[in-house]
């Protein structure tokens, strides 16, 4: 399945090359999702991708200003968002 994914994006990443579009894999991060069940079946870690760069797996990953976590819980993101609240309070209070 990864070697499947991996030719999946280098397949993206040569007609992006027709495009004005980039695809840039230094920044690309990779996240496996799935209930708590199958990500304990996938390992500790996963499978890392190998675009021509090693793209590790994490835990969470930013996408449009949300945090997605793997187990697409919400945990970190509303944690994020309390800290900056907090942060923004109490700078406004000063």
């Amino acid at each position: 399945m990864v070697h499947r994914l991996e030719g999946c994006i280098s397949d993206i990443g040569h007609w992006m090359l027709a495009t004005p579009l980039k695809l840039n894999a230094v920044k690309s991060e990779l996240i496996w999702s799935g209930s708590r069940y199958n990500l304990n079946l996938l390992g500790s870690s996963g499978s890392s991708l190998q675009l021509g760069v090693e793209i590790e797996t994490s835990d969470h990953v930013r996408l449009l200003g949300m945090t997605i976590a793997a187990d697409l819980g919400l945990d970190m993101h509303l944690a994020n968002i309390c800290k900056k609240f907090l942060f923004y309070s109490s700078s406004r209070e000063k």
